[in-house]
């Protein structure tokens, strides 16, 4: 099992003063590598500042926001606060006790005590969080969302779905998933009227559980996601669930060509309203729109702009929780 690691919290400002150097607050976090990478350093987290705060603090026009290691540099709200809470975390006490003596003597900076972190086994909370519900989650009309380790044999009627454990990617367990799911297997009848090995298109894709979903169902499916961890992850639940070869997952839209009697964007209100003519663009003259990742707040204008590209058409919202989905139905 993994040993602990020391955590020293510091309160940096914008300019620091280190020795007889004074040094920006990304040139003083270069130099803590230089100086304590031989002395047990083990990670420097640089301070974190959430989408809500940023808004609230006029760094950042909307509160809801995706965060991605592809996102510009204005995104860097820390980098815009006057003062950072920053986090050193070192192999051992005796190492921590040096490096936090070394930067009281060097600088008037606030340095908090030592703070021992004990190993965390992830994947076994995440493996916790079914114990509620042993027998996997059950989402309407027909899905259960198990875990990799869970055997099930449902009835016929019962569509499995395993999801390994992935850091963000989506396990099925948030309602925008759900109400995704519902839309996708209630509109699937009539999809499968019209072609019986229907095209999805999976904006967003993430773990890739709804992509996974539409090929269980007959489906195509093409798979969008930004984030390659992402698509890995996803790439072996398509495994898991025997369906790799229906699925193909590519991090740009320009791979999804044509026209698709599905379309799924689970993401959040700027991307969606970003991505709106792409997607529409791509939506089969008869096909099913599927959109969530919003809150009540964001219906109304991602129904306006989704509705003037849909002929004005209105969308049917559907709630769990405080999220909301729209699915629009062109046939």
């Amino acid at each position: 099992m993994a040993s602990s690691t020391f955590r020293v919290r510091i309160r940096i400002p914008r300019r620091v003063i280190l020795g007889s150097q004074q040094l920006s607050r990304d040139d003083f976090f270069e130099a803590l590598w230089n100086r304590f990478s031989g002395l047990g350093l083990l990670g420097v987290h640089e301070g974190t500042l959430l989408s809500e705060e940023a808004a609230e603090k006029g760094l950042e026009t909307e509160s809801w926001t995706v965060d991605a290691g592809e996102a510009p540099r204005e995104r860097d709200w820390v980098e815009g606060q006057t003062e950072a809470l920053a986090e050193l975390y070192f192999d051992s006490q005796t190492h921590a006790e040096e490096a936090s003596g070394q930067l009281r003597a060097e600088t008037n900076l606030e340095i908090g005590p030592i703070e021992e972190q004990l190993p965390e086994d992830w994947d076994a909370q995440w493996k916790a969080s079914f114990l509620s519900s042993p027998s996997g989650i059950d989402v309407p009309p027909f899905w259960k969302i198990v875990p990799p380790w869970l055997e099930r044999s449902d009835g016929a009627e019962t569509r499995i779905l395993r999801i390994n454990p992935g850091a963000g990617f989506g396990t099925g367990t948030h309602e925008t998933t759900q109400l995704c799911l519902e839309a996708l297997a209630e509109s699937w009848p009539r999809v499968l009227e019209k072609q019986r090995s229907p095209r999805v298109l999976d904006f967003g894709s993430g773990s890739g559980i709804l992509s996974i979903a539409a090929a269980i169902l007959g489906a195509r499916v093409d798979g969008v996601e930004i984030d390659p961890l992402a698509i890995d992850n996803a790439l072996d639940n398509a495994k898991l669930n025997g369906v790799e070869d229906r699925v193909v997952f590519s991090k740009d839209l320009s791979a999804a060509q044509g026209h698709y009697p599905v379309v799924i964007a689970n993401i959040l209100k700027p991307v969606l309203l970003e991505f709106a003519e792409a997607l529409v663009s791509r939506l089969d003259s008869a096909g099913v729109l599927i959109l969530s990742g919003l809150i009540e707040a964001d219906v109304s204008p991602v129904s306006a702009r989704y509705g003037s590209l849909l002929g004005g058409r209105k969308p049917q919202v559907r709630a769990l929780g405080e999220w909301r989905s729209l699915v629009w139905n062109r046939s």
